[in-house]
């Protein structure tokens, strides 16, 4: 069992099509997404190699009999972090292929797979109208087979309000999901729609911190914008896992996500 410091908030991951039919059918491709909390300290204050060792081992162990393709990952302190915890889901074989190095914390967003990625970058929120959202997204492409796969890694703003009036604050925190998720759609329209114009599925991953079940979200377009975007959602509602669960895992089938669009 994991310590209670690794609860998981597990994210919705969403599928993008741009040409179903160059999907094969049949072939399936694994990815995890896992909010890993601080890893591997478990809170903003560093602890003892010896302590980050021990998660990160809990957290392989974890990891290990997913034995997922693609693994994306969320509050994380940095690349060395990631690459320790690749070594240490061995006998699989995961590359690091991107870590953002975003100024002002520790809780980056990466991207792991067994396969070399193509290309991978990250890039920080951008404020706008005075809406400044925290972190950012990592993404990177991958050639699986005979398909060309772009994957985004993120972690939108939490629910976490520590001052103020709790009305006001939920909706800043709100507005600051769904500016990112617009930049990401420009991200996804403007560059790899353009530049990377052979990536035919895009998985975009991670803690969205939304949910559509619960009524304080009942106005939030975090969601409902991604998927008036041509998303479609692969997962029917917000998991929340307990803690010693495992993270999400979706097997993404080309025959799903051609059903999906």
């Amino acid at each position: 069992m994991l310590s209670r410091t690794f609860s998981l908030v597990i994210g919705l991951i969403y599928a993008f099509v741009s040409d179903a039919s160059s999907l094969g059918d049949g072939a399936v491709i694994r990815i995890t997404t896992w909010n890993l909390e601080w890893f591997p300290n478990g809170s903003p204050k560093r602890i003892p190699a010896e302590e980050q060792a021990k998660r990160i081992a809990a957290a392989a162990d974890v990891l290990r009999p997913l034995n997922s393709d693609i693994l994306l990952l969320q509050e994380v302190q940095d690349y060395d972090a990631c690459a320790r915890l690749a070594e240490a889901i061995r006998p699989h074989t995961y590359q690091v292929a991107i870590c953002s190095a975003f100024k002002g914390g520790e809780q980056q967003v990466a991207i792991l797979g067994k396969e070399p990625a193509q290309a991978a970058w990250a890039e920080p929120w951008k404020s706008m109208e005075g809406v400044d959202p925290p972190r950012g997204f990592a993404f990177a492409w991958f050639k699986i087979g005979n398909e060309n796969i772009g994957v985004y890694s993120l972690h939108l703003k939490s629910n976490l309000i520590m001052r103020g009036n709790n009305e006001v604050e939920t909706a800043k925190n709100i507005r600051k999901r769904e500016v990112a998720t617009q930049q990401l759609l420009n991200h996804l329209r403007d560059t790899i729609a353009t530049a990377i114009s052979s990536i035919t599925t895009v998985i975009v991953g991670g803690d969205f911190n939304t949910n559509k079940d619960q009524p304080m979200f009942a106005s939030e377009k975090t969601l409902s914008t991604l998927t008036d975007a041509g998303l479609s959602q692969l997962h029917g509602r917000l998991a929340i896992a307990k803690a010693g669960d495992t993270p999400g895992q979706s097997r993404v089938s080309r025959r799903d996500l051609r059903l999906l669009v």
